[in-house]
């Protein structure tokens, strides 16, 4: 069986098949993510299909980590949901009064608060090796377990676990100094 960037490349080249087979081993997973997105499983499997279509159209542009085109279809499933719900939730306030779309809150110190603190989060984890955020996401995010994180990536189950473990004390470190007042 050829691996997913052989898969990619027969794509690129127009070959259908190599499509197919790319959704035959992944389908699944994706429409799992797809249905943790939505809630819904008319929601996920459109969203599963946009996966697929984007798949095809991005098909000669796409670069895979390690052997495996799923943390690709798993990024690209966050990704494409974050913009459905962005746009869902702009149509929605568009048609509300200008003083709440304003966005005043009767709490703006939590608010603020919740806006420092993920800033921290994220600035932590952009120092992360890139290899790190992708086990993150693919663990801590999109729920894998260590070995399908592992067979993801093309690395061992023990990197896994131990560049997790590592990442995971990098971050409780940054909030237990943000917490405690720290900068």
């Amino acid at each position: 069986m050829a691996d997913d960037a052989e898969l990619l490349r027969r794509a690129g080249e127009g070959d259908t098949r190599a499509l197919s087979a790319l959704y035959e081993q992944y389908c699944r997973v994706v429409f799992a993510r797809a249905f943790l997105e939505t809630g819904s499983r008319a929601d996920a499997e459109e969203l599963m299909q946009d996966v697929f279509l984007l798949l095809w159209k991005k098909r000669r542009k796409i670069q895979v980590a390690g052997t495996s085109a799923l943390p690709w279809l798993l990024v690209c499933t966050r990704h494409l949901s974050a913009n459905r719900r962005r746009h869902n939730y702009r149509r929605r306030t568009q048609s509300l009064p200008t003083d709440l779309q304003s966005g005043t809150d009767s709490e703006p110190e939590a608010n603020a608060v919740r806006a420092q603190l993920m800033a921290r989060i994220d600035a932590s984890v952009a120092r992360l090796e890139p290899i790190d955020q992708e086990i993150l996401r693919l663990c801590a995010v999109d729920g894998l377990t260590y070995q399908d994180a592992a067979d993801a990536l093309g690395i061992s189950h023990g990197s896994v676990r131990n560049r997790l473990g590592r990442a995971r004390a990098l971050l409780r470190a940054d909030a237990a100094a943000y917490t405690e007042g720290g900068s």
